[in-house]
C-alpha cells in the first residue's frame, strides 16, 4: 500500500482495543492517525483540524455515532461526506434506520482490513480534500 503521508483519519471508538488496532493498522500505511474515545471528544478534535476520513463507530457513550453525525452536520457540513461507521450492532432497528437514512458507508466489526481499506479509499478518492 502507498503511503499517505499528507492524509489524515479520525478513528473514534470507546473500545481502547479496537482504536489501538486500528490505528496501528492505518498508521503503518501512512495515514496520520488522530483518535477520540466518543463523539463528544472527536467534535473538539475537529476544531483544531479537518480530518480527510472519520472512521466511526455508532454505540459509545456520552455522544455515540448518531449524535455526532448530526453535530458534524450542523458545525461542518464538508466533513460529513468523509464518514464511515463501524458498528457491532448493525441489527438494531435505530441503527439501521439511521444508517439507511445517512447514506453513509458502514462496516460491521470485526471487519477485514481490506474492506476498511477499501471504504476509505473511496471517501479519499470521492473527496480528495478535507476542508472544515
Amino acid at each position: 500500500m502507498a503511503p499517505h503521508l499528507s492524509r489524515t483519519i479520525l478513528v473514534i471508538d470507546d473500545e481502547p482495543s479496537i482504536v489501538r488496532a486500528l490505528s496501528g493498522l492505518l498508521r503503518r500505511d501512512g495515514y496520520v492517525v488522530g483518535t477520540a474515545r466518543n463523539g463528544r471528544y472527536a467534535l473538539a478534535q475537529l476544531q483544531a483540524q479537518p480530518y480527510d476520513v472519520i472512521v466511526c463507530d455508532l454505540r459509545m457513550p456520552e455522544l455515540d455515532g448518531p449524535a455526532f453525525y448530526n453535530l458534524l452536520t450542523r458545525q461542518y457540513p464538508a466533513l460529513r461526506q468523509r464518514v464511515i461507521f463501524l458498528t457491532g450492532d448493525s441489527g438494531g432497528e435505530a441503527n439501521r434506520t439511521f444508517l439507511t437514512q445517512c447514506g453513509r458507508p458502514w462496516l460491521r466489526k470485526p471487519s477485514p482490513i481490506a474492506a476498511i481499506r477499501r471504504a476509505i479509499e473511496d471517501v479519499l478518492q470521492a473527496f480528495p480534500h478535507a476542508e472544515a
